[in-house]
């Protein structure tokens, strides 16, 4: 009589990406709210200025500096995730800030919610992810959900 609800994925991962939508969900929000006319490309020179102050912040409260310069010995994982960064944190963030200039955020919001769908193919031929199809509708019904909520 003991019905546990059992996931293909570990729990935890799922939290964090929770916690992450709340993240990315604020920032959205308080990047409207703050923007006004500003330069979107400014913009996003001030959250990387913000974002580079807290994360100091962070790697010496917790004392992983060692770990921060051991890293930079993968120079082919240091040139991944720079692509990763100018393309996702750079390009993708100053282009959502434009929008954000010229429509509503729910609007901006719907748009860009649809990385899910396209980060499927990468899943599959990258990274050699066995997509379940029911994983494949939850990522469509999730894009509409928020297309409902602000559209």
């Amino acid at each position: 009589d003991d019905k546990k609800v059992e996931f293909n994925r570990p729990v935890k991962g799922i939290i964090f990406a929770c916690l992450g939508a709340i993240g990315q969900a604020a920032g959205l929000i308080f990047s409207k709210i703050g923007m006004g006319l500003y330069n979107p490309l400014a913009v996003t020179q001030i959250r990387i200025i913000a974002a580079v102050i807290g994360y100091t912040i962070i790697i010496t409260w917790r004392s992983k500096w060692q770990e921060i310069k051991d890293s930079f010995k993968d120079k082919k994982a240091i040139w991944q995730i720079a692509a990763g960064s100018v393309t996702g944190p750079f390009i993708g963030v100053v282009l959502s800030l434009v929008a954000l200039q010229h429509t509503a955020a729910g609007i901006v919001s719907s748009i860009t919610s649809i990385s899910p769908i396209i980060i499927i193919p990468a899943s599959i031929f990258i990274f050699k992810e066995k997509i379940l199809p029911k994983e494949i509708f939850g990522a469509f019904i999730s894009i509409a959900g928020v297309m409902l909520l602000f559209l």
